[in-house]
């Protein structure tokens, strides 16, 4: 299993995609609008011009199958490291099913996103071929809802052909590292996650200790 940098942020790029266990970039609509990106071509201009070849996942902003085609295909010819993002659905919930495969079609390789429903994931699953395809479990947010996303994300493993890679998205702390070996060939990592993983393994013992001096020292300054 491989991490990849989940930030609209050109500045988290630059500093986490040099990292030998950062195999990747992935990012989306809303993580742009959070970072304060305005032209969509500048950003990945800059984003492909610091990941040196890394594989990036560049996701289409429009929501009508024709101008989410042209864009997809545009976005594909900036780079043969370039995965298409797709979200699972129209904004009206119909599937884009019809239009995955008419992009496969044009050998753009897909990050099928925002999958969250079993079916739903299992239809991509079968409406796509045997070619070099990403499909995004969104792990992290089933898991807020309460519902096992093992369940779902073993399901795609099981079924999903030999050149698709199944992406653990949307984590929600560290310990799914753990859980995604088991079930995903990628994990999406925001940087605030990427910062912990030297705690990975760590003794609970010596990490309880400091815990208790940091509490110490962190109160010496208040008046009781």
């Amino acid at each position: 299993m491989v991490i990849f940098l989940d930030s609209g942020s050109p500045a988290d790029i630059e500093k986490y995609i040099y990292r030998d266990d950062i195999a990747g970039v992935t990012t989306n609509p809303s993580l742009m609008k959070s970072a304060g990106v305005k032209n969509y071509r500048e950003f990945a201009k800059t984003v492909l011009g610091l990941v040196g070849g890394k594989d990036v996942s560049l996701e289409v902003l429009a929501s009508d199958p024709d101008e989410m085609y042209r864009q997809a295909m545009e976005i594909a010819s900036w780079g043969s490291n370039i995965y298409v993002k797709i979200p699972a659905q129209y904004p009206d919930g119909k599937l884009t099913e019809p239009l995955l495969k008419l992009l496969e079609a044009h050998d753009v390789k897909l990050n099928v996103t925002a999958l969250l429903l079993q079916a739903h994931a299992m239809n991509t699953v079968y409406a796509l071929n045997d070619k070099d395809h990403i499909i995004s479990i969104f792990c992290g947010r089933i898991s807020d809802t309460g519902k096992n996303a093992k369940d779902t994300i073993w399901h795609v493993r099981k079924y999903r052909k030999d050149n698709h890679r199944v992406l653990w998205a949307s984590a929600r702390h560290l310990y799914n590292v753990i859980e995604a070996r088991k079930y995903a060939d990628i994990i999406t990592l925001p940087p605030s996650l990427i910062d912990k993983l030297p705690l990975l393994g760590r003794n609970l013992r010596q990490y309880g200790l400091d815990t208790c001096r940091q509490f110490y020292e962190d109160g010496k300054g208040i008046e009781f």
